[in-house]
């Protein structure tokens, strides 16, 4: 009987630890991080009787958690991945919602500027027209600084992100390194309270969100982490513990360090996913080319402007001056001013004008086609032809160049028409701006002309920087697709093993009571046959 009593009552200890399980399990069915826990039993040694072997009943080995190396593994991998697109995807879009606008972009001022050139063109004399064109000249400057501001609140929005991100990264490592030395006081995985594992892997979790981790499990279940691979960056190395910083480049925005205390220094190279890893990315990849990109607009649509506003002649008579400046230590585009408030300083006429020998027999005539930036204003010079010498300027013999334009001292000069015997023609400085449209018909052609360094026209170079970083968003968006797949294919087959089903958690209860109710019925009926015994005389 007392074999029987045994056996009742170790049973229903068992049980009841198993109840006890699956209402944890149900209970925690919504906690972050939790895995499902399950008993572990094993047969007790039987007794021999005779040739015969009587069990002994079953004892409880532990609780244990649902677990696998490598679904967690995959899960802190996929995790990862997709953090890094994120971080790409919502800044990429917050650039292009800034300089793709119709209303806040620049392609809008820039055209009307470019239309302000072309009517001031119609009547170079017109108070009126010049007021406008200096007006949306001032409206280019305002729309270039604007941006440039604009870009660097993204820039400095990132360095804050990047900042918290490593202080997150110093936090988590810090708890870590708190649970790995609960986890050494004992020495074997089995021996662990699975709370605590747990919690282990849910910091590993949200460090992976922050970058891409190396994990390493010791024997007692505590872990070595290292940043992207086994021969990254320590972050966890035994009982010592990382702690990084940020340095930034004010004047090289995709220029970051990521700097480590213990260890190796520098870790930048070893952020190669999670958000931190993506706003690196983005500071480098996308950040730093569109402002670069956007100074060297800026650079370009100024030293243009200014070619041709000081190579014509103002309203007075006098050579133009610089319409625009870029004043400051800041980049191009937050440094762009207007220089001119005059109206009567735009240099709407050409500097120069060709005026024929009354006595020309031909039908020879020639335009000032360029006047090259820098120029000094040229003295009076002449130009003659004869059919023996050809063409002479001042008395010296000159061929034309091969596209039969004619290149003096910086001034290119194009012909039309047949010269006769003993033609001439003076070219001087023009003194008469009041009618003359010349110059300001380059300005208003300088909209479509092919300026960029990589080719194309300043509308050209802003729309290549819009639609750069638009493409790199739909990339970034298309990963994301398909590391979002990844990403709930890892977690279904984590929920498949670690997570709690309240189907299977019901089952397992009424499981578990029956067997309970059938323990207790062992140790009753125990009683009943000692009971039968003792009544026996």
């Amino acid at each position: 009987m007392a074999d029987l009593l045994t056996i009742g009552a170790s049973a229903s200890q068992l049980y009841k630890s198993a109840l006890t399980t699956v209402s944890n399990n149900i209970a925690n069915l919504n906690t972050e991080g939790y895995s499902r826990q399950r008993v572990d039993t094993s047969e007790n040694t039987p007794n021999q009787l005779g040739t015969s072997f009587v069990g002994t009943g079953a004892s409880l080995n532990g609780v244990f958690r649902s677990f696998s190396n490598f679904t967690e593994n995959n899960l802190r991998q996929s995790y990862s991945e997709l953090g890094t697109q994120s971080q790409l995807i919502a800044y990429a879009d917050q650039i292009i919602d800034i300089m793709g606008s119709e209303s806040a972009g620049l392609s809008e001022v820039l055209d009307k500027f470019f239309t302000a050139a072309g009517k001031l063109s119609t009547d170079p004399a017109s108070g009126e027209l010049r007021k406008i064109f200096l007006s949306e000249a001032g409206s280019v400057a305002v729309r270039f600084r604007e941006l440039a501001g604009q870009l660097d609140d993204i820039e400095e929005q990132t360095q804050s992100e990047i900042k918290l991100k490593v202080q997150n990264l110093n936090n988590l490592t810090e708890q870590l390194l708190s649970i790995n030395r609960q986890l050494d006081k004992n020495t074997h995985l089995d021996n662990q309270p699975p709370m605590l594992l747990d919690s282990r892997d849910q910091v590993l979790l949200e460090l992976a969100d922050i970058a891409k981790i190396h994990v390493t499990e010791r024997a007692s279940g505590a872990v070595d982490v290292r940043l992207d691979s086994g021969t990254g960056s320590i972050v966890i190395d035994g009982n010592a513990a990382n702690k990084f910083s940020s340095v930034f480049n004010e004047a090289q925005p995709g220029k970051v360090e990521i700097i480590g205390s213990y260890g190796s220094g520098g870790a930048s190279r070893s952020v190669t996913g999670g958000e931190l890893g993506g706003l690196l990315n983005l500071r480098s990849q996308v950040l730093a080319p569109v402002i670069d990109s956007f100074d060297d607009l800026a650079k370009t649509f100024v030293t243009e402007v200014n070619a041709i506003q000081t190579t014509g002649s103002d309203l007075n008579g006098q050579r133009g001056t610089e319409l625009f400046a870029i004043q400051g230590s800041l980049g191009a585009a937050a440094g762009i001013t207007l220089l001119q408030t005059d109206t009567s300083k735009i240099a709407a006429a050409g500097l120069l004008s060709v005026t024929p020998n009354a006595t020309n027999q031909g039908t020879m005539i020639f335009e000032v086609e360029s006047i090259a930036a820098g120029t000094p204003t040229p003295a009076t010079f002449n130009i003659s032809y004869n059919t023996v010498n050809g063409y002479a300027i001042n008395g010296i013999p000159y061929t034309p160049s091969a596209d039969g334009n004619i290149n003096y001292e910086g001034i290119t000069l194009s012909l039309s028409g047949i010269a006769a015997d003993g033609d001439s023609f003076s070219v001087v400085t023009n003194t008469d701006g009041m009618g003359d449209n010349r110059n300001i018909l380059l300005l208003a052609r300088l909209q479509t002309k092919d300026v960029m360094s990589g080719g194309g026209s300043i509308n050209d170079g802003y729309a290549d920087i819009v639609t750069t970083v638009g493409s790199q968003a739909t990339l970034a968006k298309m990963s994301q697709e398909a590391l979002q797949v990844i990403y709930d294919q890892s977690l279904e087959a984590k929920d498949r093993i670690s997570g709690v089903s309240l189907d299977e958690e019901a089952a397992d209860l009424i499981k578990f009571q029956q067997a309970f109710q059938a323990s207790a019925k062992i140790i009753q009926v125990s009683q009943t046959l000692f009971d039968s015994i003792l009544a026996v005389r």
